[in-house]
């Protein structure tokens, strides 16, 4: 009994490590799939002169758009992450609607900007999104609206080899990972099955 309980749990915890395995693999390809499909659009931006044309239903995924307004850095602030540094604003006069990050220095001649260039999603959408949104609450006690956007400045779309071959070398991992978990055996066991039953039901010849 007790050795039967030991094979069911650890057929229990390998089967369990196969599918985080297949999952995170799988997260990885769900990542990649959205920057791919954003990067194959043409470098021709869509352009958003007013508030009430920058709605959910028209950009409900990551779009190239270029955005006319102005800089406002009253709630402004810088987020680290993995060694990089992020200035976080808004533009007037989206206000809290539309939160801007940007990878470079900002100075005083940003203020005198009137068009701003990149890679427009949903808020909600934007990875660690949940983090930027506490930030805007704990400093400034501004809340994000759920039809807020975000815009990734100058992230123009640009696809390269790299991006296409990790999407392939992800996608063939996921395939031959779920084969060798779940198939690999169950198709060997078949064909020995089959050669064994074969074997067996070879007629004798004579000597």
């Amino acid at each position: 009994m007790t050795s039967a309980l030991f094979f069911l749990r650890k057929v229990f915890w390998l089967n369990s490590l196969k599918i985080l395995a297949l999952l995170f693999v799988g997260a990885m390809i769900r990542l990649q799939i959205p920057e791919l499909r954003y990067d194959l659009q043409p470098a021709k931006p869509v352009f958003i002169t007013a508030q009430e044309e920058m709605t959910q239903e028209r950009f409900s995924d990551s779009t190239f758009v270029s955005i006319s307004g102005t800089a406002d850095f009253d709630r402004a602030f810088i987020y680290s992450r993995y060694g990089l540094s992020y200035t976080y604003f808004n533009v007037k006069p989206y206000g809290m609607r539309l939160v801007v990050r940007t990878y470079n220095p900002v100075t005083d001649e940003w203020k005198d900007l009137n068009r701003f260039l990149g890679k427009l999603r949903p808020f909600n959408d934007q990875p660690f999104s949940y983090r930027i949104r506490a930030i805007f609450q704990d400093k400034y006690q501004a809340e994000i609206p759920e039809d807020a956007f975000f815009l990734g400045l100058e992230d123009i779309p640009k696809v390269s080899g790299w991006q296409i071959g990790a999407v392939i070398f992800a996608g063939t991992l996921w395939l031959v990972m779920f084969y060798m978990f779940f198939l690999f055996g169950r198709t060997k066991k078949t064909t020995d099955a089959a050669s064994i039953k074969s074997a067996c039901q070879k007629p004798a010849v004579d000597g």
